[in-house]
């Protein structure tokens, strides 16, 4: 399957009213066709086995780089194909939706995820915000709990940069860890270094969470989440 074949399936699954609420949510440079993301998956898993024209072809909007992504989540192969094809894709991520969305569909990573863990330390380090948020997204799809925890902590300290995508991800990874790790994250909030605004919004997204104790919410909203 071509690209032009692969652009005119995404423009047919298009609609204006998807468009004008995408571009309100998602700030981007690309081009935006407005298509819903269920819809995106279910032809990403249609053309997986013919996309090789498609996956080599310059991507020109913000749907054509997230269904890159969800084809090479849905394509059957080992591992190591998988590893070394994201990997690369992660160049392309410079927003928040399309590096959300990806990561959530990069299920292969649950069942490797020793095999994973470095490459998440690498994109951790890496001096782009939306492949550090990748990081952090991957690590609350498939990471958070107690197993991993402490070095899902550690990575935080490296990470908090300042910059509002990447903080706002860490918060979010942190009140998934409440939920699963509560002792180890209760422990490590008490004692971390984090900046303000990543504890004001980890605050906010474990109050909004109904997996939390109604006790441990009016602490938190007496003491905050140092208590």
């Amino acid at each position: 399957m071509t690209y032009a074949e692969v652009v005119e399936k995404i423009a047919a699954l298009s609609t204006e009213k998807q468009r004008k609420f995408t571009e309100k949510l998602t700030p981007t440079a690309d081009k935006i066709y407005g298509v819903r993301v269920p819809d995106l998956r279910a032809l990403a898993k249609e053309i997986a086995p013919e996309a090789d024209a498609f996956l080599a072809a310059e991507k020109r909007s913000l749907e054509e780089k997230m269904l890159h992504g969800f084809i090479l989540c849905y394509r059957k192969r080992r591992f190591e194909e998988f590893r070394k094809d994201i990997l690369s894709f992660v160049s392309l991520i410079d927003n928040w939706a399309v590096c959300d969305c990806v990561a959530a569909t990069c299920k292969t990573i649950a069942k490797n995820k020793a095999a994973f863990f470095g490459d998440i330390e690498d994109l951790a380090a890496d001096k782009r915000p939306f492949v550090r948020r990748f990081a952090v997204v991957l690590l609350l799809d498939f990471y958070a709990g107690e197993e991993y925890a402490p070095r899902i902590f550690s990575l935080c300290e490296r990470m908090a940069r300042g910059e509002y995508y990447v903080n706002m991800a860490i918060a979010w990874l942190l009140s998934v860890c409440y939920v699963k790790a509560p002792a180890a994250t209760k422990a490590y909030l008490a004692r971390c270094t984090l900046e303000e605004d990543i504890l004001k919004k980890t605050e906010r997204k474990i109050l909004e969470s109904f997996r939390v104790s109604e006790e441990d919410k009016q602490n938190i909203r007496k003491y905050g989440v140092k208590y």
